[in-house]
């Protein structure tokens, strides 16, 4: 089995055919088919199903998928490791990190790096989904990853490296106030929120719950990206974490602080064992920073 062999499977999965994983690989279509279909028969098992031009993972795929994220993974760490030995400069760090990060605190802690490390090339995926994040650290796919506490750590290793403050953010037009807003003045007042079940709408709920108020939810959006757009529309307020608040008061928004004030933390999650110089030297400056 040889890693470029691994590295088609994934880009294949990744790219959903054969056609765009070669386009992404720089290779020949016919090169990559024939690499797989090696994969194939050192493994003595058929990983996808060919259904027109789609590529979808058999049982034996969908089983090969985290193993060959850590091969790639491991083979990047190997590299880097030696590389560092002989005083070298160079790799690749792969991060993930939810949107709402970032601005803060994954841009400056990714500028700093790149500052100290300007060799290194920087890969920024994001999470489908808010508990794809951990999947993504856990697979390999990513070797560092930034999102909200509390998180499923799933054998993880974590450390906390900053806290946002959250803000009742108003529509334009608002009147403001200086004066701070408590949970129970936001009772029977309708809020702008995501999806129940995404980890920011279980945040606010449980916050909600343990203050014994309860809101409407007149508009429900299911990215979190849409919030913003929504309030400055006039749809109604929401709770947002400094960076999205800071934003939405920059197009024209109004924010007041709760009393008392309302924090989440943020974690820098990645796995156990050998990580890469990299990875190293991004958590230093993420820990000397906190």
């Amino acid at each position: 089995m040889k890693l470029r062999q691994v590295e088609y499977f994934l880009a294949v999965l990744d790219h959903d055919g054969i056609h765009r994983a070669a386009l992404a690989l720089r290779v020949a279509q016919p090169s990559l088919s024939q690499g797989l279909q090696a994969l194939e028969r050192d493994l003595g098992a058929e990983l996808f199903h060919r259904v027109g031009r789609r590529m979808i993972p058999t049982p034996a795929g969908n089983a090969f998928i985290t193993p060959a994220r850590r091969m790639i993974r491991d083979a990047i760490t190997t590299r880097s490791v030696v590389a560092s030995a002989l005083g070298l400069s160079g790799g690749r760090l792969d991060l993930v990190g939810e949107a709402a990060l970032l601005s803060d605190p994954v841009a400056p802690l990714i500028g700093r790096f790149r500052r100290e490390n300007p060799n290194v090339h920087v890969r920024l995926a994001a999470p489908q989904a808010e508990s794809s994040l951990i999947q993504m650290v856990h697979g390999g796919s990513s070797e560092l990853g930034f999102g909200y506490l509390p998180q499923p750590l799933d054998g993880l290793q974590m450390q906390v490296i900053a806290s946002h403050e959250f803000f009742f953010v108003q529509p334009p037009g608002t009147p403001e106030s200086s004066e701070p807003i408590t949970l129970d003045d936001l009772r029977g007042i309708g809020i702008i929120a995501v999806p129940r079940g995404t980890a920011q709408r279980d945040f606010f709920e449980r916050m909600l719950l343990e203050a014994d108020v309860r809101t409407g939810i007149p508009v429900q959006v299911a990215h979190r990206e849409a919030v913003v757009p929504m309030i400055l529309a006039g749809a109604g307020p929401s709770v947002l974490p400094r960076p999205r608040a800071d934003e939405a008061v920059r197009r024209g928004a109004i924010k007041r602080r709760f009393e008392p004030q309302i924090y989440r933390k943020v974690g820098l999650f990645h796995r156990a064992g050998d990580l890469s110089p990299a990875a190293h030297a991004l958590l230093a400056i993420a820990g000397s920073d906190t």
